[in-house]
């Protein structure tokens, strides 16, 4: 029993100290990078594309939602696939129907043909992300998974700032039709560096491969039991982001607060660095206090908006929401991938992804929901108060587990 307790303290210590920046790993930060940068150029653009081939704003909106809807469906099957045939081959072939995307967007000539290429670029976005941390997760020593998994969604946070304004840049310039072609290039690159990507796993042993045994798919292969509580913790964030993104431009212009669109900036650029420092931290900090903390940051955000009259209370929002997101997902997300073996990275993966898709949607069909009723201070406020009722859920649920662990 000693001799099992030593084994495992000095294979824990092996992986702290392993390396992190190693080529596949720093490939795959570019992946993520070019596939999160070439949706970013373009995501703002979808909406007027689809008013410019003839379609009404009610098919625009729908042409924007579609393409959750898509990759939401699809994750829990790419999370399977990932897990019992090759990763590597999973994401090359998601990557290259998310750059037929592109191209399809390019040559559609009216709005149904619109709507099926974006069907197939969110079913393609939904498995090739799901791949790509499938693979990255492969590669990162299991004690620093966190610090791992906070490098590498730095990529996705600076293609969020800068892509949109490229992309509208180059469409007033390009057009509408060039801008597609040049964005499915670009994507084309992450195609390239995958196919030339290393597949060895140097400081973790191959083990046994389910894909040996054929294909297989069945409930526990698409979603992670013991993933769930994360994931709709993990949700919890992308509801607020929701929320936000979708109404705060409204409300600034109802209280009179100018410049407001300088709350995405400022958050994202908190978002950066914390991701940067936080994820180092997560390994070694309690689960509760990261998640707890976080969530009432994040709150406290909410309240702040609710009230806010003036630019610098906004502002003062943004650091604060920013704070509590990049604290939180990372966390969660690397307890996703903790908590399952590393036979099952993949489905971890799309199960904590899907229940950022659920928040995503659900944020802002709330927002306006609770907005047109009772108007936006009580949007924030109400959104505030579910974000409390998610923190005392979430300590109750790590205490049973606790418990439960305990008596193991």
């Amino acid at each position: 029993m000693k001799n099992h307790i030593r084994s495992k303290v000095d294979e824990n210590t092996a992986q702290a100290k392993a390396p992190l920046m190693t080529p596949r790993y720093c490939l795959l930060i570019l992946v993520s990078f070019l596939t999160a940068f070439s949706y970013s150029m373009i995501q703002t653009l979808i909406a007027s594309y689809a008013v410019d081939l003839g379609g009404t704003l009610g098919i625009a909106g729908t042409l924007t939602g579609i393409f959750s809807a898509a990759a939401m469906v699809c994750r829990p099957v790419g999370g399977a696939l990932c897990d019992i045939k090759n990763k590597k081959t999973i994401c090359i072939i998601a990557t290259v129907l998310f750059t037929v995307g592109f191209f399809g967007y390019a040559v559609s000539m009216n709005v149904p043909m619109l709507l099926l290429f974006r069907v197939l670029h969110g079913a393609a976005f939904g498995v090739s992300g799901t791949a790509n941390m499938a693979l990255v997760a492969e590669v990162i020593p299991r004690e620093r998974m966190g610090e791992g998994l906070g490098y590498f969604s730095v990529g996705q946070v600076v293609s969020q700032v800068i892509g949109p304004i490229i992309g509208i840049a180059l469409q007033g310039v390009l057009g509408f039709k060039l801008l597609f072609l040049l964005v499915g290039f670009v994507c084309s690159a992450a195609v390239m560096v995958l196919i030339f990507l290393p597949t060895d796993t140097p400081w973790r042993k191959a083990g046994q491969n389910s894909s040996d045994s054929g294909l297989h798919i069945s409930l526990r292969n698409l979603i992670a039991v013991e993933c769930i509580a994360y994931a709709l913790t993990g949700g919890m964030f992308s509801m607020l982001n929701g929320v936000t993104s979708s109404f705060l431009v409204m409300v600034g212009e109802q209280r009179g607060i100018g410049h407001i669109a300088l709350f995405f900036t400022v958050n994202a650029i908190i978002l950066f660095i914390v991701r940067l420092l936080m994820g180092k931290v997560s390994d070694s900090a309690p689960l509760l206090w990261v998640v707890t903390i976080s969530l009432a940051v994040s709150m406290t955000s909410m309240f702040l908006l609710s009230k806010a009259d003036t630019l610098s209370v906004v502002l003062i929002a943004a650091v604060f929401k920013a704070l509590g997101q990049g604290s939180g997902q990372i966390s969660l997300q690397s307890a996703c991938i903790k908590s399952v073996d590393e036979h099952h990275v993949g489905v971890a993966s799309s199960t904590y992804y899907i229940g950022a898709d659920i928040g995503n949607s659900v944020g802002p069909m709330l927002g306006g929901a609770i907005s047109g009723a009772l108007g936006y201070e009580a949007m924030f406020r109400d959104v505030g108060m579910i974000t409390f009722g998610t923190i005392i859920s979430f300590a109750l649920y790590e205490q049973i587990m606790k418990r439960k662990r305990a008596h193991v």
